[in-house]
């Protein structure tokens, strides 16, 4: 008897030593997160992480209604698809319009800048794809000289008389160095506007030291600088200068009557009479080509939109319908692209790392909108 109260009493005192014991817990990870965003959202740092704070990384593909593949991913708490500062960045490919089956995805998905979603995919065929512009060197022609063009998108050429599609309806800063063998190389730059309310520029007939100017586009009072200290403002279209000695003069037309909003100086060099100095003239003027439709199939090749959940649950996006970007202030860029493991569904996925910065505009008030920029990014995207 005694021995069995002794036994008794021996499984009692185990069991409450092992009620007693705390839960063991998993150890916590060093490792360092797979996705993750670094980001500035209207000046507060907003930093998140797979596998830290209830939030995961989502991958999925799918069909827009126009046959548009979509990848996309989303880093995002567990716990609701509203919960706050939750990104999703989703890559249209529009190249392989109604095609299920991407096969060469590392076309697709790969180093780069971005262009983002503006809508222009659309099956009426009502948006315009962008703008061209003809370029015209106003420096001598001749087989000495050379030309570089920085069109301000990335863009660049060596022609001389070259044309450039611009994408995005925004102002671009556009540069030609001409250079020529024994003469230091001579740049021009000039703001080229797609709003035709601020876009001008002047041209000019010349009569040896005599130069006969007139202008083109919308604005109705001028400014100019004939390079000699000759300084004049005019309302009219046309207006002259006496040189008087032959030169190289730089000439800056001036709009006084636009808005802050425009970019209102246009320049160039003007080559004045039998001048045979040691410089070359650089200057450049630009035709303006009609936007051409959309293209039926490839339109949205290697475009993304980036869709951003605010603390407060408000939902904002880089695509607004009635907001256009400028690619000036907006970029996103792709550093690397690696395959990835698939994703809970079976898909294959991407993992992609990059950084970008853009305007994002609430998608139920057109009125409000913030500004992020962007680190570091690491997200992945799932396709079929």
């Amino acid at each position: 008897m005694n021995v069995f109260y002794k036994l008794t009493i021996l499984v009692f005192t185990l069991s409450i030593v092992q009620a007693c014991k705390k839960k063991e817990l998993p150890e916590p990870s060093n490792e360092a997160p797979v996705f993750m965003v670094s980001s500035n959202v209207n000046g507060n740092d907003v930093s998140i992480a797979a596998g830290k704070d209830q939030y995961f990384m989502y991958t999925s593909h799918s069909i827009d209604a126009l046959g548009v593949n979509v990848l996309s991913g989303t880093l995002r708490s567990e716990q609701c698809e509203n919960c706050k500062h939750g990104f999703t960045i989703s890559y249209r490919d529009s190249y392989y319009r109604n095609n299920l089956i991407i096969n060469n995805i590392s076309d697709v998905l790969k180093v780069g800048n971005y262009y983002f979603y503006n809508g222009v995919d659309t099956l009426g065929m009502n948006n315009l794809q962008g703008n061209v512009f003809n370029f015209t060197a106003y420096a001598p022609a001749g087989t000495n000289y050379s030309y570089s063009w920085n069109f301000g998108d990335g863009g660049a050429s060596t022609l001389a008389n070259p044309a450039h599609h611009y994408v995005e309806p925004a102002d671009y800063n556009v540069c030609l160095t001409v250079s020529n063998p024994g003469y230091p190389s001579k740049t021009i730059c000039n703001v080229i506007t797609m709003d035709t309310m601020c876009r001008f520029q002047f041209n000019q007939t010349i009569n040896q030291n005599l130069v006969s100017f007139y202008t083109t586009g919308s604005p109705s009072s001028f400014a100019w600088d004939f390079g000699d200290a000759t300084n004049l403002q005019v309302s009219g279209q046309t207006t002259t200068n006496n040189y008087s000695q032959a030169g190289i003069y730089r000439v800056t037309l001036a709009d006084t009557l636009s808005s802050l909003t425009c970019n209102n100086t246009f320049q160039k060099d003007l080559l004045i009479g039998n001048f045979t100095g040691s410089e070359v003239a650089a200057g450049f003027n630009y035709g303006y080509v009609q936007p051409v439709l959309p293209l039926q199939v490839d339109s949205g090749f290697r475009k993304v939109v980036v869709n951003y959940t605010a603390s407060n649950g408000n939902k904002y996006s880089t695509y607004n319908a009635n907001a256009f970007h400028s690619q000036i202030n907006n970029s996103f860029a792709v550093n690397s692209a690696s395959p990835y493991k698939n994703n809970s569904a079976g898909e294959k996925t991407y993992k992609l790392e990059g950084n970008f910065k853009a305007w994002f505009y609430n998608v139920n008030n057109a009125n409000d909108s913030i500004y992020i920029e962007t680190s570091k990014f690491i997200m992945g995207v799932a396709f079929p």
